[in-house]
């Protein structure tokens, strides 16, 4: 529920104040911003002033058994937090019984899940992506309540997984979300253990990302599309070049707006944020992506990511390229396409946003192995062609 908060309070009696050695309740309230009521709940924890410390919201000090007080009060904390953000929870006067409704609120997978992502606030991307590792796991349907999570269960799901996700180093990020959301329901006490400690999955390798050459943009710059599809077609084709000569991510093209154009010495500038992290990016706006801007007055087409990629396959097959071509796929053109006009490595993250030069190194490599690739076919050929001649 929203417009809740919670804390650890001790001895809100008063109790102590004349008594040093007096014993005192720590408690745990919850605080309703709207209608000004509290509730409070008891951890079990008496202990006498002096061994009260605020640190961390509550801890103990000069008590033998400090570290096991301090768990049993964290311990109740953290189920009464859970259910304050799960949908059991409506009203401040439901907390009163958030102990009646534990087993059906905390045992539930994504209702975990999804309390700890209402509770951390997390951006629009990170719910996405967690919201599409929900649909997988219902979809699994084997793992719904924390007596699920067994090492066979999680062996079935990383077979669940395998059928869609192809690439190891994504399967290894599924794994690991999933580990990370079951470890901090052990710490909370809502399982005894982390059936990820047995089950073994690697990173891998990731592959290079795919990236069109100069001559393949043109390819689709030159085709026409035709048939019932023509206009979905054009609209794909014109947003893949656009970030083709911008390097803007599929999330960024649909996030933008005229207002990101600013006009530095006469020339347009796109000046944003990447929406996935947060990063700063400035690009010069190319004649290509200029005549796209124009033809739709500067509010780019809008497209859901799974049709994006559905007609954008499609319109590759057409022309005949036979790459595995993604929305990402434009970003990684206009990536190279700085490299091999002379920008430098430096300079590529603050165009394109990158937290760091790695996947500008990346760029880098992949154009050096191209580039030696092109050199042995063409030396190979004309090798053939004097042995011919001879």
């Amino acid at each position: 529920m929203d417009g809740l908060s919670i804390r650890f309070v001790f001895d809100r009696k008063g109790e102590t104040k004349n008594d040093a050695k007096k014993k005192a309740l720590v408690q745990v309230e919850v605080f309703d911003k709207v209608s000004r009521k509290k509730v409070y709940i008891s951890t079990g924890v008496k202990i006498i002033r002096e061994q009260y410390s605020s640190d961390s919201g509550f801890s103990v000090k000069k008590h033998p058994n400090a570290a096991v007080v301090k768990s049993k009060a964290h311990n109740i904390y953290n189920k009464v937090e859970a259910f304050i953000y799960s949908d059991e929870c409506q009203s401040i006067d439901d907390v009163k019984n958030w102990d009646k409704t534990e087993e059906n609120m905390t045992t539930n997978v994504v209702d975990f899940i999804r309390a700890d992502l209402k509770r951390r606030d997390v951006s629009y991307t990170t719910l996405e992506y967690n919201n599409s590792f929900i649909k997988r796991l219902n979809e699994f349907g084997k793992i719904k309540t924390f007596r699920d999570l067994t090492f066979a269960n999680i062996e079935d799901f990383d077979l669940h997984l395998k059928k869609t996700i192809k690439s190891q180093p994504t399967l290894y990020k599924r794994h690991s979300l999933f580990k990370g959301y079951i470890e901090k329901a052990r710490r909370r006490g809502l399982i005894e253990r982390n059936p990820y400690d047995d089950f073994v999955f690697k990173k891998g390798k990731s592959e290079d990302p795919v990236y069109l050459v100069e001559s393949e943009v043109k390819q689709i710059i030159d085709y026409e599309p035709k048939g019932v599809s023509k206009e979905r077609l054009q609209r794909v084709k014109d947003l893949f070049i656009f970030q083709c000569f911008t390097g803007l991510s599929y999330k960024d093209t649909q996030c933008f707006k005229k207002e990101d154009i600013n006009i530095v010495n006469g020339e347009e500038q796109i000046h944003g944020n990447r929406e996935k992290t947060g990063v700063p990016y400035v690009i010069f706006v190319l004649p290509k992506a200029k005549e796209i801007l124009d033809k739709y007055n500067y509010k780019l087409p809008v497209i859901s990511n799974q049709k994006y990629n559905d007609y954008l396959k499609l319109l590759i097959s057409y022309i005949g390229i036979e790459k595995d071509v993604t929305t990402h796929t434009g970003r990684h053109t206009f990536g190279t396409y700085l490299i091999n006009n002379g920008v430098s490595i430096e300079a590529i993250p603050k165009i394109m946003g990158h937290t760091n030069m790695k996947q500008s190194l990346l760029y880098a490599r992949m154009l050096g192995v191209t580039a030696i690739n092109e050199m042995k076919a063409k030396l190979l050929k004309n090798e053939e062609e004097n042995d011919e001649d001879d």
